[in-house]
């Protein structure tokens, strides 16, 4: 998958997704939900996050988050990886259990993140899974419904706060939602942040400013470079001594030609068919090289350092 733009930011509301890699089940039982759980509880107290409302579906997740300094990838990161290791080692499989990196974005005000909450809920539903949502046990819809269901380490006050500390007043708006068939991310700009164009500007000009490049917004800036003059530098810092000779299609594999396929790929920016067009092949041709290029970097710890040297650069 394609490596997928976020930010970064402290005292920031967040929705995140992740997927099974190939969407297959990240769950298997109740006892992976279980332990799924566990996991989100212990990232709340290590990165000193709160996490205001989830689901677990078969193949995926969304969370509802509150950072409180800069540590989303951190703390994402964590979370996948404890529960990776701890997956395959019980169901006897091995390889990467998501799909590539999370995918985030910024949520703007009460209003979004409101929005989101009641969102998030109603996935069971419309995937046609229950026929109301007390039927789904795997989000944080029960708690919001019965205290007795929380987690400690689930924050409802802020969501209850806005009805008035009222769980049967949430509930309420919640049922209206799911009827009136909202869906929130009508509203979302550059596939980055949740509100008004306004409100998008603002942090794309905040992105600008700061220069961070782990911030999507300073990644999406990537779509004004020229790709073929990004791939000779991508190239170049593999150390291919002559890039212009590796961008043209050629008959035999070529280790820092698909190292730099991969590399592009992963930015999550641009489409297959463009980093075709860079390397003279067909937009088919791409998946292969970054399976390719993956199995190289996975293979050689040199490889794995000097790419992630050059993602840091780019």
């Amino acid at each position: 998958m394609a490596r997928p733009l976020r930010l970064d930011y402290p005292d920031t509301y967040y929705h995140v997704l992740s997927r099974g890699n190939e969407k297959r089940e990240i769950y298997r039982d109740e006892k992976d939900y279980l332990r799924f759980l566990e996991g989100m509880g212990k990232m709340a107290g290590r990165f000193q996050l709160e996490i205001h409302a989830y689901v677990l579906m078969s193949n995926h997740y969304h969370l509802l988050l509150h950072t409180q300094d800069a540590i989303l990838s951190r703390a994402i990161q964590w979370l996948g990886v404890s529960y990776s290791v701890w997956f395959n080692r019980r169901h006897g499989r091995s390889g990467h259990l998501f799909q590539g990196r999370f995918k985030s974005f910024l949520v703007q005000d009460d209003r979004y993140f409101l929005a989101m909450c009641f969102y998030i809920h109603g996935n069971p539903l419309r995937a046609g899974m229950v026929k109301k949502l007390s039927d789904y046990r795997w989000s944080s819809y029960p708690a919001y419904a019965d205290k007795r269901s929380q987690p400690s380490w689930l924050t409802t006050d802020l969501v209850l706060g806005m009805h008035g500390g009222s769980r049967k007043s949430f509930l309420e708006v919640q049922q209206s939602f799911l009827e009136e068939k909202r869906n929130p991310l009508e509203d979302l700009r550059h596939g980055l942040y949740l509100g008004t164009e306004e409100f998008s500007e603002e942090c794309r000009e905040r992105a600008q400013n700061e220069g961070h490049r782990e911030k999507p917004q300073a990644r999406l800036l990537l779509r004004d470079r020229d790709l073929q003059a990004l791939s000779r530098s991508v190239l170049e810092g593999l150390g291919e001594e002559y890039p212009d000779s590796v961008l043209h299609p050629r008959r035999r594999l070529c280790a820092n030609r698909d190292v730099a396929i991969y590399i592009l790929y992963q930015l999550g920016v641009y489409r297959n068919e463009e980093i075709g067009r860079v390397f003279g092949v067909g937009y088919t041709a791409i998946t292969g090289a970054v399976k390719r290029g993956q199995t190289y970097v996975n293979s050689d710890r040199r490889v794995q350092n000097t790419v992630r040297r050059i993602l840091n650069d780019i």
